[in-house]
């Protein structure tokens, strides 16, 4: 009985001892690889690369530049930790780290200049028509020459586009929201002739026009062209819709006479058929305002 609880001792004691050995490698395996899943989820790896890191616990962040293209860790780099490839495998395949190329790009505004001369960069001159050296010169003197003072309001259009509507219900035309824009100026100028006036240099004063005649910026090849619907203040919506469209079709076709574009008392030009909130319009010489 003695020698047999001796016995039992010493083999619960080797035992022992096993099993602890056994749990030190498990619990460093272990350690090893919540170690390597944490610095996994720092970098961007191809999944069986992470599932290689994560089997073998190695940190990947040790492996890195890897042999992949850009420095990527591939699955041979952890491989070649664990012994199961060699260097000289890789090197036969064409895999290790790549040289990291200088970034030679510019970082300062004269090494940008200095770049861009050594590249000899390509400039071609597009002639300028008569028509926009004119545009250009009336109203860089417009800016240059006369005060400009903006104001701006949001305005809710739910009711013009309920308009528009009934509108097209009742005569089956289209009428647009520029249309309705154009149709308001001339009424608000009926009521507030101090607005339906320009700038007389002749005189050194103030000119207030009898009527209301609106110009409405179109756009062109050529340039810019701001034909004009005389009498707005006296006309139906329908009707400027109609002018505005024949006018801008004459315009876009050079086909426009010169009262039908020359002089009028106030313009408008609208940019928010292309997305565009609000800018800052120079006046349109000689007259005093612009919307």
């Amino acid at each position: 009985p003695r020698a047999m609880r001796r016995a039992t001792a010493r083999v619960v004691g080797i035992a022992t001892k096993r099993i602890s050995r056994n749990l030190e490698r498990s619990l460093d395996r272990a350690a090893r690889r919540a170690h390597a899943t944490r610095a996994i989820g720092a970098l961007k790896l191809w999944p069986s690369v992470r599932r290689l890191c994560e089997e073998h616990g190695v940190d990947p962040e040790t492996l890195v530049p890897g042999s992949g293209p850009g420095g990527h860790l591939i699955a041979a780099d952890v491989l070649r930790r664990v012994g199961a490839v060699d260097a000289a495998t890789l090197e036969k395949l064409g895999l290790r780290p790549p040289a990291i190329a200088r970034d030679e790009r510019p970082k300062t505004l004269l090494e940008d200049y200095e770049y861009g001369l050594a590249r000899g960069q390509r400039a071609e001159d597009a002639a300028t028509t008569k028509m926009r050296r004119t545009i250009a010169s009336r109203l860089t003197e417009s800016k240059t020459r006369t005060p400009h003072a903006y104001a701006s309001a949001d305005v809710d259009l739910s009711e013009v586009a309920a308009l528009r509507r009934r509108v097209m219900d009742a005569s089956g035309l289209k009428v647009s929201v520029n249309d309705c824009v154009m149709y308001a100026v001339g009424r608000a100028l009926r009521e507030v002739p101090e607005l339906n006036a320009g700038w007389d240099d002749a005189t050194g004063g103030r000119r207030a026009y009898e009527s209301v005649d609106v110009c409405v910026a179109v756009a062109t090849d050529d340039g810019l062209i701001t034909p004009i619907v005389t009498r707005a203040d006296e006309k139906t919506l329908t009707e400027i819709g109609a002018d505005v469209k024949g006018l801008a079709k004459k315009a876009r076709e050079g086909a426009l006479k010169p009262h039908e574009f020359m002089g009028g008392s106030f313009s408008v030009s609208n940019l928010g058929m292309f997305g565009v909130d609000a800018f800052s319009a120079i006046l349109n010489p000689p007259q005093g305002a612009i919307l």
